[in-house]
């Protein structure tokens, strides 16, 4: 079966899907004083607007096929549904890599509103590159190869696209016992080898910002020397996070953003700190004066969650350069960064053009679309339709791999809000791209009625609403018939309680006039009864089968 079919078949099984929501899902009939009561109730929940001479009107709030079945006929049948518009849908081009790029949502509680994303990988995208590398001492013959790294990494950036730029930052660790040795002597020269030209060790240090001179990028890097410290592990989380929240600061443009972590060890990470009498959190603000982060010494590490936090909001995909006894490491690090790469270095990073070339391709080529943070009331769930017949269903994220150039992929994304929300909105984006769509969000929480006003209803104390009256300041009850003198809502309710505990009316009635009107049972022969619903005629013990022994014996009275 081609693509074609499978996404025409998917579009057509979910307008089945919507159109059977009403008789498919159960009405718990939670709360019926109201259409709007109703139908926040839950999400099968439909309301008669013709009323129905002596019965109760908690037999209007039903499923669509209960109340039809029941002679309502459709056209007097109240049942929002969602309702999506889209806002803003440009077309994918060169420029343009996600389609819709705004869309309006009106939820129903319950109900999963469902719209198409596309993605489509444009030719020659932007790219920046920051090269963030460790220069403790282990990394000595590393940074004489990336001294003469820059003409060519730009060459092989070039092959992808013309928009390409580079920068250079370093780190070693925080300048305190036990990270680094605090001797006077060993503070300007930590190296061992006293004869080396060394510089004293630091946290992290911003060298060059993004740029497209090659020259430059030798230049500035070819200044460089070693440093040095104690421990094995080092401060790399702490430069990663300046790096990344230093924006202006780096450069970054809004473009593909890579963040090339080299080292040949592993890394401090939050709690450290206290090991040097560090015991302030990170706060994840950038700290850079003059091209330095000068409060590392007042700051612990920064946790790996807090880094994937800062890494996700700056659109930042880290790919670990590392050395191959430290890969295992890494890679359960980049286990919790959805898009980041990790790649095994060559002891003097001679293979370091090639690795960045390979983890940029695997980057680029994995598409994975994801949401900003939601409170708990919303829940989304994608499909994915990635070519040649690979379809993934209800994931917390879109994700297809392997996409070339060109290649179109297709999201099903489902946002179903659990109970009425205030508007707001959340926003979707391909991880790693710039482009974003715009989810606005509202409730579809209220009934759709537009009677004609009646002065003769609801006694002239009120008006028709959804077919129930809505009861002028001073009057309640099913027709506006009863007085409040003064009561409140409450109060009258309050009287269709049997303790403060208890729900109104046992939960099984209405309460009209401060007294209880008992619902009607969809079981056949069950009667609700008692002065707040809190009988009925089944809750008995059954004997041989029987309801108290047989009708012959006895019958159930308030259980």
């Amino acid at each position: 079966m081609s693509c074609d079919c499978c996404l025409r078949l998917l579009a057509v099984t979910w307008v089945l899907l919507l159109v059977s929501t009403a008789s498919a899902m159960e009405c718990p009939k939670i709360k019926v004083g109201t259409c709007k009561d109703c139908i926040q109730s839950g999400p099968g929940c439909a309301w008669c607007k013709k009323s129905v001479a002596g019965e109760p009107d908690s037999i209007r709030c039903d499923t669509i096929e209960q109340l039809q079945q029941r002679g309502c006929p459709r056209s007097e049948i109240e049942f929002p549904v969602n309702d999506i518009t889209m806002m803003q849908d440009g077309p994918l081009s060169n420029d343009i890599q996600l389609t819709p790029q705004e869309v309006h949502l009106k939820l129903r509680i319950g109900q999963p509103a469902v719209f198409e994303v596309k993605f489509r990988r444009a030719m020659g995208y932007p790219i920046d590159l920051y090269y963030l590398m460790d220069l403790s001492y282990s990394m000595l013959d590393d940074l004489e190869k990336v001294k003469k790294l820059g003409g060519e990494l730009l060459r092989a950036l070039e092959s992808t696209t013309s928009s390409r730029r580079i920068g250079f930052g370093s780190f070693v660790d925080k300048t305190v016992l036990p990270f680094v040795n605090t001797h006077p002597e060993k503070l300007r020269n930590p190296c061992p080898n006293k004869d080396k030209k060394c510089q004293p060790p630091f946290a992290f240090k911003h060298i060059l910002s993004l740029t497209d001179n090659a020259e430059k990028f030798e230049s500035e890097v070819g200044k460089q020397f070693i440093s040095g410290n104690l421990d094995a592990p080092e401060g790399g989380l702490d430069a990663m996070m300046q790096a990344a929240v230093c924006g202006d600061l780096i450069g970054w443009r809004n473009v593909t953003r890579l963040l090339v972590y080299a080292t040949d060890d592993g890394f401090h990470f939050a709690g450290d700190g206290k090991l040097g009498a560090i015991l302030t959190p990170n706060d994840g603000q950038c700290h850079l004066e003059d091209n330095m982060y000068k409060k590392s010494n007042e700051f612990d590490y920064p946790s790996v969650g807090q880094l994937v936090q800062k890494l996700a909001e700056n659109n930042i995909q880290p790919i670990f350069a590392v050395t191959s006894k430290m890969v295992d490491v890494y890679k359960k690090l980049s286990e919790m960064i959805p898009k980041s790469a990790v790649g095994e270095l060559n002891e003097d990073s001679s293979n370091i053009v090639e690795l960045i070339q390979v983890a940029y391709n695997n980057l680029s080529s994995r598409i994975i679309l994801d949401h900003s943070t939601l409170p708990d009331v919303l829940d989304v769930k994608y499909d994915s339709m990635c070519g040649k017949g690979k379809v993934t269903l209800d994931e917390a994220r879109g994700q297809c791999d392997n996409v070339k150039i060109n290649d179109e992929v297709i999201f099903k994304v489902k946002v179903t809000a659990k109970e009425c929300i205030k508007s707001q909105s959340f926003i979707i984006r391909p991880l790693g791209f710039t482009d974003t769509l715009t989810v606005h969000l509202d409730s579809n929480c209220n009934c759709n009625c537009n009677e004609q006003p009646d002065s003769s209803a609801c006694s002239g104390k009120g008006s028709i609403v959804c077919g129930i009256c809505s009861c002028n300041s001073g009057y309640t009850g099913k027709n506006c018939e009863c007085e409040t003198k003064g009561k409140t809502s409450k109060e009258l309710e309050g009287s269709c309680r049997k303790d403060n505990s208890s729900v109104i009316c046992s939960g099984l009635g209405d309460c009209v006039c401060g007294q209880c009107i008992c619902h009607t049972s969809d079981i056949p022969d069950k009667q609700i009864y008692g002065t707040f619903c809190e009988c009925d005629n089944m809750n008995c013990e059954f004997h041989n089968g029987f309801l108290c022994g047989g009708k012959d014996r006895g019958r159930c009275d308030c259980g």
